[in-house]
């Protein structure tokens, strides 16, 4: 079960319901992001059938958690900007100049996104036993 919405935030429909219905709002603009939000969570399950991954939602922005509660760590964020996204992660303690530093990069293709992906959930440390993403990494030249 792959990328299930917070419960405390989504008890009624689920993150890609969320995006249909941003679609249905008549602007063009978020038309856009909906459509790359809905490439990109189509992707996330695909990578991650074993994987549960929770996410919140806000409009352009997707943020990922690795529990099922709406403050712990907001280990990645994805930004859709209709033509681009913006990738975020929490830097672990340990890495961290300061407290909740976060490294930023911006890709303008589902592939891109897809290493973005992968790097970020393996550098902020919220998946840091997960098999599958491990495998992921070594199947992508990305350890």
């Amino acid at each position: 079960m792959p990328l299930v919405g917070n419960t405390k935030q989504n008890k009624e429909r689920s993150i890609e319901d969320f995006y249909l219905q941003l679609k249905k709002d008549n602007n063009p603009f978020w038309g856009k992001v909906s459509d790359s939000m809905l490439e990109l969570i189509r992707l996330i399950n695909e990578l991650f059938p074993q994987t549960t991954i929770w996410g919140l939602t806000s409009h352009s922005r997707l943020v990922l958690q690795a529990s099922d509660k709406w403050d712990s760590e907001w280990f990645v964020i994805i930004k859709s900007l209709g033509v681009e996204f913006e990738f975020e992660y929490l830097m672990p303690h340990y890495k961290s100049p300061w407290e909740d530093a976060f490294v930023k990069g911006v890709t303008r293709s589902l592939s891109g996104a897809k290493k973005y992906l992968l790097i970020a959930m393996k550098e902020s440390g919220g998946w840091a036993d997960n098999h599958e993403l491990q495998q992921l990494l070594v199947d992508n030249d990305l350890l």
